[in-house]
C-alpha cells in the first residue's frame, strides 16, 4: 500500500533552549513497518511522544488521513488509532493480564464492569498473537517478551491502527525477537502500521521496507 497516513512535516521542538528536534520530515504509509533509527540523544523518543500528544511542538504539523491534527494527550492519540509500546513496560504487576489490557477502559455496564466479557476478549486477543499464557496470569510473573505482548494486545483492544514500538527487541532473546518480529509481521499484513523504533540493523532488515535515521 503506498497510502500515506501520518505525515509529520518541519516539527520543532526545545527544551530550556537545547534544539531536540529540528524540522523533522516523517510519514507513515498504510500496512508497513517503517523502521526509525539513530544514536542515543537523537530525538528519536522526542519525536514519538510529540506524536503521542506528551510533547507539544513549537513548530511543525501532523497530518492524519491528510488531515491536521494536535493532541493534547495520550487520550487523544489513542481514540485517533495510534498507540504506543515502550521499552519499558508500564504495567500493573499485581493486576491480571485482562486488568492490564483493559486498564483506562474498562468494559462497563450500567456502570457494572463486566470481567467475563473482558477475559473472553482479552483470551481472544492473546490467542490472535499466540501467546502462551492467559488473560488470567499476573502480570508480575511474566517474562519481559511476554508483558510487551501484552502490551500489543492493548493497543488492539483500542483499535490502534498506527503502532508505535520503542526499542522493543533491547531485552529480547534472539528466539523472543524472532517472535516479535512474526507479531509485527502479522498486525503488517491485516493493515497496521508500524513505526519500530530500533538500534539493531538485525531488526531493520527483518522488518523495515523503509528507514528514517535521525542524526
Amino acid at each position: 500500500m503506498d497510502e500515506t497516513i501520518l505525515k509529520m512535516q518541519g516539527i520543532q521542538k526545545y527544551f530550556s533552549g537545547v534544539h531536540a528536534l529540528r524540522g523533522v520530515d516523517f510519514e507513515l504509509r498504510a500496512g508497513e513497518v517503517h523502521a526509525l533509527m539513530g544514536e542515543n540523544g537523537a530525538g528519536k523518543s522526542t519525536f514519538i511522544k510529540v506524536i503521542m500528544g506528551v510533547h507539544q511542538a513549537e513548530e511543525g504539523e501532523m497530518l492524519l488521513d491528510g488531515n491536521p491534527v494536535r493532541f493534547k494527550n495520550t487520550k487523544d492519540a489513542q481514540k485517533a488509532g495510534i498507540a504506543a509500546i515502550y521499552q519499558h513496560v508500564t504495567s500493573y504487576p499485581h493486576l491480571t493480564v485482562a486488568e492490564n489490557i483493559f486498564v483506562g477502559h474498562m468494559k462497563k455496564k450500567m456502570g457494572i464492569i463486566q470481567w467475563k466479557e473482558m477475559y473472553d476478549e482479552a483470551n481472544k486477543l492473546l490467542q490472535e498473537l499466540n501467546a502462551d499464557f492467559d488473560s488470567k496470569s499476573l502480570m508480575g510473573n511474566l517474562s519481559v517478551a511476554q508483558q510487551q505482548m501484552v502490551e500489543i494486545a492493548k493497543a488492539l483492544s483500542l483499535n490502534a491502527r498506527i503502532i508505535i514500538m520503542d526499542e522493543p527487541t533491547a531485552a529480547l532473546t534472539k528466539r523472543e525477537s524472532e517472535e516479535l518480529y512474526r507479531i509485527a509481521r502479522k498486525l503488517r499484513d491485516e493493515g497496521k502500521s508500524i513505526i519500530f523504533i530500533s538500534h539493531r540493523f538485525e531488526d531493520m532488515y527483518a522488518l523495515a521496507s523503509r528507514v528514517t535515521v535521525f542524526r
